[in-house]
């Protein structure tokens, strides 16, 4: 074979077939007698003989007689084109004494002989005993265990024969009917796999081997349950049989029984150790408990037994990788593949190889191959939409992601593979990271909730809600709780802790931090030992710049991160300055597969004049400046009783130091207040998940002494000491309904002892989400909640019910009912639209002039419209609506005095994204804003308005081979002057004057 890629090369075929990839081409070759069959995937490939050549496109066959030239083959499906090379898992475990000695039949002998050679590991004298064997054997059982021989190798049409014989000599051959279902399976034939092993089971109730291939059947209409149930059966049959213990460990395995499956896996190897198979299964259970060198020494001795299994390779491969070579373990990932070419999932592998070595080209074709092999596969659809975000494709990456989500109940036919990638919770979360990117912030919300309800247990899908949350405003409790869960729950990991992330309410203008808080745009797809570096910074306009580097690293069984973060502004008018720092350590360690601790410190400073932005932008304080030390220590843990039975559990200490001034020249009056607090808080969860159940339990207990020292000059300091208790137990169910409708049906009770609230109080949670289409969600709620006092704003309690956020950054002691509904509908894939509108009901203790706790009553109202568009695979657009309303008691408006406060926003989004790694977009928003201000108790009410147009426009480069992004960003390019009174100052979103702003991340 002449093969062009970029210079003609010849192969000499010398062997009965030969896998190779030569310049970039993967060829397959077959010799049979004086037949020669060739396949082609990629590339341009040639046959010649003597007589002729052919050049083939990919796909195509040729055929060539000896003495004739070669000529074109059809090809219905290039599956079996190549069928010969597929793997076809062992079945059947014979022992020499199924075939008892007699010496009238010197057969038996060469047969016993044979399974010798077999159970010892040595196929070829396996085989080479057979020659010589009469053909006119009367013993069907001969013939099931040649043809499991042959099947062994790869060699299916000689086991097709052998299998035809054995039922000609006996029609209820029940082995004979079990390999012919393994090899419907192998052949993705579900449903005649499915009948065949069903029919070996009638036929032997008994056999243990029907059952194994029945199991593997059921595994392909994706009943993972019943296939383990039909392999716990086959068990008690035959407790002796290896392969069948190998089997149990495989399907342990996929469900993340770890500690059993690793039994399994032991008790095949006592069984029989000479089996490759059963060496397989047991390096894959080490690997999943990250003891990497009983993995390796496991794989390489089922190597030694089966040169041609492609499994062992593929597990070979995931240990070097884990171990940090990454280029040997793709090289055995690449033999893999070569072994088994028709097999999806080493190719997707073999893709995440590539995009680890940052090679796009073979990384796309090798997905795009594992996509056509088997069209049902998810993962390829997964990987390569990782792939393609990370090249400035995201409207590619979505469209692939939902192919992705739609074939995820197919998924479950490759958990024999081992379960090595995530499930619908993490593809939902990689689903809704790309619908920020594009824009779509309440469809990446939307993704995020629906992640979170799907597991409960998933880390990735709270780490993606935490991200989400970031563009909502008066939402940091809920960020920052939602990032706590996450690193309870997840395994050790590079993703580097950036140092803004866990602190809430940091008075930074949306996007103009070195580096947003959102989930790592340099993710690797291998966990491997290793260590990494980020640093972002920016710089622009009112001299702000600042700084955030993270180092992180993995090793074995331990991961760390720690890193600095600095921010500094002098705001856009007179006493608008900050400057704050923040530094974190965080480390964790995997003690087993079930158990895990982490550790976290982190320190903060922050220095800062007036931050608020008002209606009235005269409204602020030359002279009030504030300081802040803080420090944060925390330890936590998980423990998985089962993969369906979680335990989670956190402590934290800390310890804040303020020193808050202000002045009034008119009055010749100084004000000092100096806070110190220290405090604790303890939480414990126990999640259980079920098909039909998740159930989230949990208590926490916070305390903390406070001292308040306040000084009005001349007047003499006066100190206020506080203890704050609060106990909060709380259970929330979420269960399905129907197959496309969830409720939730929860409570939870605060015990709160505090300064402006001392009260036990009686929470009911309801929610449901009906999948009314599948392209169409409702979601209503209605529930109760008391804002207490935490720990740097976190707690591990559910943030949100049916996809409504519980805990807003309101007034500690404030008790507040929720009453919401939702509709989100995909008009088409590159349509979507959803609309929103929900109630809070709050009363508010406070301090009256008399220093007495009163209570007021507020009232809150959101809406929210949106419309989101891909016209193209490089444009995405969005539409919405959002409209707020705030009535306050007359009695008491809060520190804004507001007493009402009517806002509609109308923003309009563009985004251009093209594959060289430039994006450019641009927002135009339109607001109107109006209320009453003052304060009603002393008079002082107006009615004021005001309308206008901001525009922001942003332009960003992403590096080549994923080392960065580099982005100009300006805000308010107009320089629109407006007046606007910001509901959540902590997290301003709107800029008063023109700001450019220059960032760069780099991550390496």
């Amino acid at each position: 074979a002449h093969f062009f890629s970029p210079t003609p090369r010849k192969l000499k075929v010398t062997t009965p077939f030969v896998n190779a990839v030569v310049g970039g081409t993967e060829f397959f070759i077959r010799v049979e007698g004086n037949q020669t069959l060739l396949s082609v995937f990629e590339g341009r490939v040639a046959a010649v003989n003597e007589a002729g050549s052919l050049v083939l496109a990919s796909g195509q066959s040729a055929i060539a007689q000896t003495g004739q030239a070669p000529v074109l083959q059809v090809v219905v499906r290039p599956r079996d084109a190549i069928q010969w090379a597929l793997y076809y898992p062992p079945i059947l475990d014979y022992q020499p004494a199924d075939f008892p000695d007699d010496s009238t039949t010197d057969w038996q002998a060469m047969v016993r002989k044979s399974i010798g050679f077999f159970r010892g590991g040595d196929l070829p004298n396996a085989f080479s005993s057979l020659k010589g064997i009469p053909h006119d054997i009367r013993d069907p059982g001969f013939f099931t265990y040649r043809a499991a021989l042959q099947l062994f190798v790869g060699r299916v049409d000689d086991a097709s024969a052998d299998i035809k014989r054995a039922l000609d000599l006996d029609s209820t051959d029940s082995h004979a009917f079990a390999l012919q279902s393994i090899i419907a399976v192998a052949q993705n034939r579900k449903e005649q796999a499915i009948d065949l092993a069903r029919k070996a089971v009638d036929l032997a109730p008994e056999s243990s081997a029907a059952r194994v291939a029945l199991s593997y059947a059921q595994q392909a209409h994706f009943d993972i349950r019943s296939a383990l149930v039909t392999l716990e059966e086959a068990v008690k049959l035959d407790p002796k049989n290896a392969l069948v213990w190998a089997r149990l460990a495989e399907l342990q395995l996929s469900l993340g029984d770890l500690d059993e499956a690793v039994r399994a896996a032991r008790e095949a190897v006592n069984l029989n150790s000479d089996i490759a198979r059963t060496q397989t299964v047991l390096g894959f259970a080490y690997l999943t408990k990250i003891r990497t060198i009983d993995a390796k020494n496991a794989f390489n001795r089922a190597i030694e037994l089966d040169q041609a299994a492609p499994l062992p390779r593929l597990g070979l491969g995931l240990a070097k990788i884990r171990e940090g070579d990454l280029k040997h373990g793709r090289g055995e990932i690449e033999i893999a593949a070569s072994f088994d070419p028709d097999n999806s999932l080493i190719r997707s592998y073999l893709g995440k190889a590539y995009f680890e070595e940052k090679r796009d080209k073979k990384a796309r074709n090798q997905l795009a191959m594992a996509r056509e092999l088997d069209p049902l596969d998810p993962t390829p659809w997964f990987y390569d939409a990782i792939r393609k975000q990370t090249i400035n494709r995201p409207v590619e990456a979505l469209q692939d992601l939902q192919k992705s989500i739609e074939l995820n109940d197919n998924r479950a036919v490759y958990r024999s593979r081992l379960l090595l990638d995530e499930d619908l919770a993490a593809r939902s979360a990689s689903l809704g990271r790309i619908y920020r990117d594009l824009g779509f912030e309440q469809l990446a919300l939307l993704e995020g909730w629906k992640s979170v309800n799907a597991d409960p247990s998933n880390y990735s899908a709270h780490r993606f809600l935490s991200d989400s949350y970031a563009a909502l405003p008066r939402h940091e409790i809920a960020r920052v709780s939602e990032l706590l869960q996450s690193q309870l729950l997840q395994p050790i990991n590079i993703t580097p802790v950036q140092p803004q992330l866990a602190e809430s309410n940091l008075f930074i203008l949306e996007g103009a931090g070195p580096a947003d808080p959102a989930f790592n745009e340099f993710n690797p797809l291998f966990l491997r030992n290793r260590l990494a570096l980020q640093a972002s910074g920016v710089v622009g306009g009112n001299d702000t710049w600042g700084d955030e580097v993270v180092h992180s690293g993995v090793w074995n069984q331990f991961s760390y991160s720690f890193g600095h973060f600095h921010f500094e502004t002098d705001g856009f008018r007179e006493n608008n300055d900050q400057d704050q720092d923040i530094y974190n350590v965080f480390a964790q360690m995997s003690l087993t597969p079930k158990a895990s601790i982490l550790s976290e410190f982190r320190t903060t400073h922050n220095e800062n004049g007036d931050l608020s932005l008002r209606f009235d932008p005269d409204n602020f304080s030359p002279f009030f400046r504030q300081n802040v030390d803080a420090h944060l220590f925390r330890i936590g843990t998980r423990y998985a009783f089962t993969p369906q039975n979680n335990l989670i559990a956190t402590f934290a200490y800390s310890k804040l130091n303020g020193d808050t001034r202000e002045a009034v020249p008119e009055f010749d009056i100084e004000f000092e207040q100096k806070d110190e607090d220290d405090g604790y808080m303890f939480e414990v969860q126990h999640l259980l998940r079920s098909e039909k159940v998740n159930l989230i339990i949990g208590i926490g207990h916070f305390q903390s002494d406070r001292k308040s020292t306040q000084v009005i000059i001349p007047e003499p300091p006066e100190v206020d000491k506080v203890n704050i208790e609060h106990t909060n137990p709380y259970v929330y169910s979420q269960f399905n309904i129907l197959d496309n409708l969830l409720g939730t049906i929860g409570a939870s009770i605060d015990f709160f002892d505090g300064k402006f609230a001392d009260r036990n109080q009686f929470n009911p949670k309801f929610g449901l989400t009906w999948n009314i289409l599948p392209e169409t969600t409702l979601r209503v709620a209605v529930f109760r909640v008391l804002k207490r006092t935490l720990i740097s704003n976190q707690t591990i309690e559910p943030t949100q019910v049916a996809g409504f956020n519980q805990f807003f950054d309101d007034g500690n002691g404030t008790d507040a009912w929720r009453y919401g509904a939702a509709i989100d509908h995909e008009l088409n894939k590159n349509l979507y639209s959803g609309l929103e509108f929900s109630k809070r009901d709050l009363n508010i203790p406070y301090e009256d002039l008399t220093f007495q706790i009163e209570e007021v009553a507020w009232e809150e109202y959101f809406g929210r419209a949106y419309i989101f568009l891909t016209p193209h695979r490089w444009i995405s657009a969005s539409l919405e609506y959002q409209y707020e309303r705030m009535e306050r008691d007359s009695e008491f408006v809060g520190v804004e005095s507001i007493k009402t406060l009517n806002t509609h926003k109308i923003p309009f989004g563009f985004n251009f994204f093209h594959p060289s790694g430039i994006s450019m977009g641009f927002k135009i928003a339109y607001i109107d804003q109006n209320g009453e201000f003052g304060d009603p108790r002393f008079g002082a009410v107006e009615d004021d308005s005001d309308q206008f147009w901001l525009v922001d426009a942003v332009i960003s480069y992403r590096l080549p081979k994923r080392y960065g992004i580099i982005t100009v960003e300006a805000k308010n390019l107009l320089d629109e002057e407006f007046r606007f009174q910001d509901i959540d100052p902590s997290s301003p979103e709107i800029p008063q004057e023109r700001l450019i702003l220059g960032k760069i991340t780099i991550s390496f």
